[in-house]
């Protein structure tokens, strides 16, 4: 009876002692539980910067500068022509990337130099340079210029240079005096809607295209002075259309191609192709509401 009594103290004992033990085991859990909790942010968080780098990488290794494939002429005769047959257009449109507006605009100045120098630009094969501005955001240039010709009032350039890791989103200005060769542009996180030169936003650019909206002259005049008086000192908003109203009566935020959209729906006039929730350049550039006036680095029979 004593030895099992005396047994009955060691259980006793036991199981205090293991009472005593089990916070313990339960502190350790938790601090196991939240390491491992850590360690996953910590791998996630590595993971998509470095899914997000990959294809920094790839988009820049797969980037493609188009040239002609075929042969140069001599267009100076084409040029010098009084009447112009739609062959000739078509020939000089492949030798400068210019349509016949762009290609009647220049003439109507009676620059001719213009054009040959926009030709020497669409066969030069130039170095492509790439710029990093952002976290895994670049855009693709050349050492050197690309002439863009004559602008109009609410003329559009877009670009498919700019890109943020896979996605080649691209870039977008409205022209909001000809004359002067100015664009209203929004250019990116952390800055407001500002106006800036044309020539030295999209010259130097690997690509573009200039975009003359099938829109009255009176009305294009109209939106380009509202985007003068209205769209400038506008916060960048990437995300305008996904989290927020695409189209608002007081403007809050816009993006590049957002601002330009938003300016012509101000005055009934959509020119977004598919109508999604996210206005972006190539939308523009493929809306049937737009004429190409001049294009340079892209595929001139694909265009974007």
């Amino acid at each position: 009876m004593e030895e099992l009594g005396h047994n009955d103290n060691e259980i006793q004992e036991n199981n205090e002692r293991v009472k005593k033990e089990k916070p313990v085991k339960k502190r350790m859990t938790k601090r196991k539980k939240a390491l491992v909790i850590l360690l996953s942010i910590v791998i996630f968080i590595g993971s998509v910067l470095g899914f997000l780098q990959i294809g920094a990488i790839y988009t820049e290794k797969t980037w493609e500068h188009w040239l002609p494939d075929y042969e140069r002429v001599d267009i100076l005769p084409i040029l010098e022509k009084v009447e112009k047959t739609d062959e000739d257009y078509q020939t000089l449109y492949y030798q400068t990337g210019l349509t016949k507006l762009g290609i009647d605009d220049l003439l109507a100045q009676g620059d001719v130099s213009r054009i040959l120098r926009i030709q020497d630009a669409l066969f030069y094969d130039f170095d492509i340079i790439t710029d990093h501005f952002n976290p895994f955001t670049y855009s693709e240039y050349i050492d050197g210029v690309a002439p863009i010709g004559v602008l109009r009032d609410g003329d559009i350039l877009v670009t498919s240079t700019t890109r943020v890791s896979w996605l080649r989103y691209g870039h977008a200005a409205l022209v909001v005096d000809g004359e002067q060769r100015l664009i209203a542009e929004a250019m990116s996180p952390g800055t407001k809607s500002t106006l800036n030169s044309a020539d030295r936003s999209f010259s130097d650019l690997a690509n573009y295209i200039v975009l003359r909206p099938k829109v009255d002259e009176t009305t294009k005049t109209q939106i380009a002075e509202y985007a003068k008086t209205e769209l400038l000192g506008v916060p960048y908003r990437f995300t305008i259309g996904l989290f927020s109203k695409k189209f608002r009566k007081n403007i809050k935020g816009t993006q590049c191609a957002h601002l330009v959209w938003y300016a012509y729906k101000k005055f009934g006039v959509d020119l977004d192709a598919n109508g999604g929730w996210l206005v972006k350049p190539r939308d523009m550039a493929r809306s049937e509401q737009v004429e190409v006036v001049q294009a340079f680095g892209f595929d001139l029979d694909e265009l974007w």
